[in-house]
């Protein structure tokens, strides 16, 4: 059963529907004063809301004042943006730098990555957590990283104190305070993710030394 409601199409669609087309019914009389319907026809009707303007729409000329308000809306884009691709892998959200090496990769081999993301796991951290720099590919000093991450902690895989210039040495796994920081120096992830039992005994000595660092 057809409803009675009347279904209103928008401007778009009609005009599309109607371009090439005009119809004029049985019962329509051709008067004198439609004589001129040939002249009509034989011109292209470019939509139907064309046909009913009796004039001309023309365009208004632009004045100073026009102009002044498309400067105003016109958005200011800066004059210089920074396209320096990130350098350290992570969103640094707890301030905690980890200096690793590793080689023809831009910041970690994948196997190297599952691990160090277990190790952050035990220390109930993630990558959100950390800034990770593979120093081979970006070898900042101390300064560097200081200034650029602010780091709470400096975690250092294979990484001398040496390298960084900071002006002093520490054995493995000895958690130091330096600089309103702690600093942890390891041996690489390669070491420690062999299978080999010295790799347990280093991932051994490691994790006492995170639980101290970290508080655990």
């Amino acid at each position: 059963m057809m409803s009675d409601k009347k279904i209103t199409l928008p401007d778009f669609i009609i005009a599309d529907l109607y371009t090439n087309n005009l119809v004029i019914g049985n019962d329509l009389h051709i008067t004198e004063a439609a004589s001129v319907l040939p002249e009509i026809q034989s011109a292209p009707i470019v939509s139907v809301a064309e046909n009913f303007i009796s004039e001309p729409i023309l365009k208004k000329p632009a004045t100073k004042n026009d102009n002044k308000q498309v400067e105003k809306t016109i958005p200011v884009v800066p004059d210089f943006v920074d396209q320096k691709p990130k350098w350290f892998l992570g969103n640094n959200g707890k301030n905690i730098t980890i200096l690793i090496k590793e080689k023809d990769v831009a910041f970690i081999t994948e196997p190297h990555l599952e691990f160090l993301s277990n190790i952050l796991n035990a220390c109930k951290l993630n990558l959100g957590d950390i800034a990770l720099v593979n120093h081979i590919n970006h070898p900042y000093l101390y300064s560097d990283l200081k200034s650029s991450l602010q780091p709470n902690y400096l975690i250092l895989f294979d990484v001398s104190t040496k390298e960084i210039q900071l002006p002093f040495t520490i054995p493995n796994y000895q958690v130091q305070r330096y600089d309103q920081l702690q600093i942890l120096l390891a041996p690489s992830l390669s070491k420690m993710d062999d299978g080999s039992q010295e790799a347990k005994i280093e991932k051994s000595k490691l994790w006492v030394s995170l639980k101290t660092m970290f508080q655990l």
